[in-house]
């Protein structure tokens, strides 16, 4: 056999072995095309991000996100139900708890949350506008002089001293709309160096205008979570305050006692952490 033929008898395998290599690369690249293998960042730029699915993305970006928003929750109308602040207390968020003054069992409860990871205020019935009626003991209202508004709030918020921070009002819409009552209780607060937080129930209020007029700590409410008792809506309340808290950067907000509210609320209280969240005392949202 010729030199020729020699050397074309060497090469024949070896060519024969590469091309085989090259047909099985192929078909392993195809392979994996196909069955959507997920490529990562470190293995090639030019697939990434086209095959992560969009929920892998959206997991990267929630590891990653700093806090975008604070958010006061105060939770309304402790005092009439034990077994609520059982569940209320599931909920491991420094939640600010307002205490209706005569109440129950608010005294015993004020007893019980002592200490713990909770911000205390007053839960102070005002006189509501027509037809609306209040039939909480400790009321405050429009036709009552200087005196008796004095002597009503200091049997009001005596035991609650020096537990509780701040007040913010129960109902209230036909007297948080007189400017010169709202003055004299709000001089009473003052003076016990409470803050106050408006819980706007009507939309002519002047308690925050006027708080801060004297220099008291003060803010108002932005979202009530249950006026509407439908879970979805409720839901809804969640979704938006999540959502005004990113756009703005804080939020106070107003829930009451309620078992379908703090369920949900317990469901719930980790998509503000997932959103970049961070649930903070009301004080701290104040000005």
């Amino acid at each position: 056999m010729s030199k020729k033929g020699n050397n074309f008898s060497f090469y024949t395998p070896v060519l024969l072995f590469l091309i085989l290599c090259i047909l099985i690369t192929c078909f392993k690249i195809i392979e994996n095309l196909t069955k959507g293998k997920k490529i990562n960042k470190e293995e090639t730029s030019f697939f990434y991000p086209y095959n992560i699915k969009p929920e892998t993305s959206k997991k990267i970006e929630m590891k990653t996100s700093k806090k975008k928003g604070k958010v006061a929750i105060i939770i309304d109308d402790i005092g009439w139900n034990l077994s609520i602040l059982k569940e209320i207390e599931k909920i491991d968020e420094p939640l600010t708890l307002s205490i209706l003054p005569q109440a129950p069992y608010s005294k015993q409860i004020l007893n019980e949350l002592k200490g713990k990871n909770y911000e205390l205020f007053l839960h102070l019935p005002l006189e509501p506008a027509p037809p609306s009626k209040c039939f909480d003991k400790g009321l405050i209202k429009i036709d009552m002089d200087d005196e008796e508004i004095k002597k009503t709030f200091e049997e009001n918020v005596g035991d609650f001293l020096p537990y509780i921070k701040g007040i913010n009002n129960h109902m209230g819409s036909l007297y948080t709309i007189n400017e010169d009552k709202m003055k004299i209780l709000l001089k009473e607060v003052q003076e016990k160096k409470l803050f106050f937080v408006d819980s706007l129930t009507s939309p002519k209020s002047c308690g925050y205008k006027i708080a801060k007029e004297f220099g008291i700590k003060t803010g108002k409410r932005d979202v009530f979570i249950d006026n509407s008792p439908d879970p979805e809506e409720i839901n809804k309340k969640i979704d938006e305050i999540i959502k005004i808290a990113q756009e703005k950067g804080k939020v106070i907000a107003i829930g009451h006692a309620k078992t379908t509210t703090i369920n949900i609320l317990k469901n719930r209280i980790s998509d503000f952490e997932k959103n970049g969240i961070e649930i903070v005392p009301v004080s701290s949202l104040l000005e």
